[in-house]
């Protein structure tokens, strides 16, 4: 398994004709690229041309955006996000809080979530800024949004 803070990582296929690689690892969403170009998937998977002939399965496993698992033939070869400890895997989740205040704060919920997914991936950032940024950005938001729900409610 390999795993690097660049935001394209080449992966080692044994038995892969083609370069593969993937690009967009430090962000939400990543693509499979096949010399170069991009892929499109089949079901869940990319089929890569094998060097004797016929094809291999690379299957994408997982259902948080940025964190997935690549196998290929039924081996991890890849975890997006592997770099990233708990505590900010936990602080990744603050803006949930928000929809607990008002059913309105979804759609501020997930916009600060999205947000804070390429924060905590980030390995040039400090790990005490990367587990506080997500934290801070959940008080902001939700700070911005009382005040505008008080500036529509003023009746004077």
């Amino acid at each position: 398994m390999t795993d690097t803070s660049s935001n394209r990582v080449v992966l080692e296929l044994q038995g892969a004709k083609p370069k593969v690689e993937i690009d967009g690892t430090l962000g939400v969403v990543s693509k499979v690229l096949i010399n170069g170009e991009r892929a499109r998937p089949v079901r869940g998977g990319w089929f890569i041309p094998l060097r004797n002939g016929g094809e291999g399965r690379l299957e994408v496993k997982g259902y948080f955006p940025g964190f997935q698992r690549f196998r290929w033939q039924g081996v991890e070869v890849h975890r997006l996000g592997a770099h990233v400890g708990l505590p900010e895997r936990i602080a990744m989740f603050a803006p949930f809080l928000l929809i607990v205040t008002a059913w309105f704060m979804v759609p501020v919920a997930l916009i600060v979530f999205f947000m804070g997914i390429p924060v905590v991936k980030n390995p040039k950032m400090p790990r005490a800024l990367r587990i506080a940024l997500p934290l801070v950005n959940t008080v902001a938001a939700f700070i911005a949004t009382v005040a505008l729900a008080a500036l529509l409610s003023d009746n004077t």
